[in-house]
């Protein structure tokens, strides 16, 4: 029986990955706007979670308040803005109302990345409704079709893209020097690389037999 894999920094594992429905993986919950009058610029009861605006470097950053709850988004879920910009990710820290300008997604790391990578491929932009304001709705997110390896590879990669992640941030704020310059490119190297396998989890790598 041929083995199928690939011998990487995360150690081995087969890239036997399913297709599946976005909604049959993650639960994902539909903002809906509080009323306007209970809205509040000052801390009050509930943070506020209308759209993109409100994510700030990848986390919702608290700009407005309701004395209202809709819809919720629990600390440590994703937060997909369904409006312009249709598809841009982030995460909250936070407990909080969303509203219709976003959703939220009970998802781990790895999910997180590959609907950033999804975002950032465009393909949401292939999918989105309206004719001047492109936009999400239920279904499109529920039905995109994505490929999940096992539970373990979710957990290893989903943790390395969050260290590139880290690592990233880190550098951005620091001036390169020529030995940072060429760190940088091997962590580009090695994104680019699980990106790739992110992208096509069912073109798999002939380890032997």
């Amino acid at each position: 029986m041929p083995n199928y894999g690939v011998k990487v920094f995360l150690g081995s594992f087969a890239l036997v990955w399913e297709q599946r429905k976005l909604g049959d993986v993650v639960q994902i919950t539909m903002g809906q706007s509080p009323d306007g009058n209970t809205y509040s610029d000052e801390p009050s009861d509930y943070i506020l979670v209308q759209g993109n605006s409100d994510l700030q470097n990848g986390w919702v950053c608290p700009r407005i308040w309701t004395t209202q709850i809709t819809k919720k988004a629990d600390a440590g879920d994703l937060i997909m803005s369904v409006r312009a910009p249709a598809g841009a990710m982030g995460k909250t820290a936070y407990n909080a109302v969303i509203g219709r300008g976003v959703a939220a997604i009970k998802g781990n790391e790895f999910i997180y990345q590959l609907l950033v990578k999804m975002d950032a491929d465009g393909f949401w932009k292939t999918i989105s409704c309206g004719s001047t304001f492109e936009s999400l709705n239920s279904d499109n997110i529920k039905n995109a079709e994505v490929k999940i390896p096992t539970t373990a590879e979710q957990i290893k990669i989903g943790g390395y893209f969050q260290q590139l992640d880290n690592l990233i941030t880190l550098h951005q704020r620091k001036p390169f020097c020529v030995k940072q310059e060429e760190k940088w490119k091997k962590i580009k190297i090695k994104q680019n690389f699980f990106v790739n396998i992110m992208q096509n989890g069912y073109q798999y790598i002939r380890k032997g037999r």
